[in-house]
């Protein structure tokens, strides 16, 4: 609760700052609805043109990377931005001063900012994930509410890991926002292969997303089997939560190791 209260402390101090130019930060909104938007309207065309997707049908399709979306919305507000500044921050001796904080500076990073541009993208998720489960015959009981809510939650853990990740990197790779980039892009990173079946794509991109940078977890498996999709392995669907375990305590110890063994690089 002390924390939640804090945090609503620095998003007001920073959405105040971001007022005093609200011009900039209403054409951001816009100019994001918009990206946003247009990505929806393309996916309408593909669907337009194929009935389905490797026997996914539009709503199938939307109703998983609307999943995806939703969680990964949720933890870019807190993530995404302190982890793609790291390099710079390491780079200028800036992250100096987060170490002199008296909370630990993973902490303070993502007090101190609020990625606001996901909104339109958290909305846009939100109505589209509703608008596509409205047409699928998904029975809900309580074992199947339960199990999504755990895979939504394991999502945002394995989303928040890789993110992490790529903010330890820094402490090694100083110049790392291209790694940034390439692995929590949605609009051209690996993280946009997560949009479609997994199916797809060739068995080494499958590999690539179930074991090395597993993001098949945030969406395609466990929807496949609320859809009641054959997987080749049907095990795959119940090992989120396994795998926002592992990948959660992985990013926790790089972190660690990386603080632990940090030396500035400032002038």
């Amino acid at each position: 609760m002390y924390l939640l209260k804090m945090y609503r402390h620095f998003v007001i101090i920073y959405m105040k700052g971001k007022l005093a130019y609200h011009f900039s930060l209403v054409f951001e909104l816009i100019a994001n609805t918009i990206q946003i938007g247009v990505y929806f309207a393309g996916f309408m065309v593909i669907f337009h043109n194929f009935d389905n997707i490797a026997g996914w049908t539009q709503n199938e399709v939307l109703f998983m990377f609307t999943t995806s979306w939703l969680t990964y919305s949720l933890s870019c507000f807190f993530f995404w931005s302190p982890m793609k500044d790291m390099g710079q921050l390491i780079r200028t001796g800036k992250f100096d001063l987060y170490l002199t904080r008296p909370i630990g500076p993973m902490l303070y990073m993502v007090l101190q900012q609020f990625q606001y541009t996901f909104i339109p993208r958290l909305v846009l998720s939100v109505f589209f994930w509703i608008y596509s489960m409205r047409s699928l015959a998904i029975e809900w009981t309580v074992y199947t509410v339960l199990y999504y809510a755990i895979n939504i939650l394991s999502s945002f853990v394995i989303f928040s890991a890789i993110t992490i990740f790529t903010g330890a990197v820094s402490f090694w790779a100083v110049k790392s926002e291209e790694i940034v980039s390439l692995l929590t892009n949605n609009n051209h990173g690996l993280k946009n292969y997560t949009d479609y079946p997994v199916t797809i794509y060739g068995k080494g991109i499958g590999f690539l997303l179930t074991f090395i940078i597993p993001y098949a977890f945030t969406g395609y498996y466990p929807v496949a089997s609320l859809l009641g999709k054959s997987l080749p392995h049907p095990e795959y669907a119940y090992l989120s939560p396994l795998i926002a375990v592992i990948t959660g305590i992985a990013a926790y110890l790089l972190w660690n190791y990386g603080l632990r063994h940090y030396n500035s690089a400032g002038a």
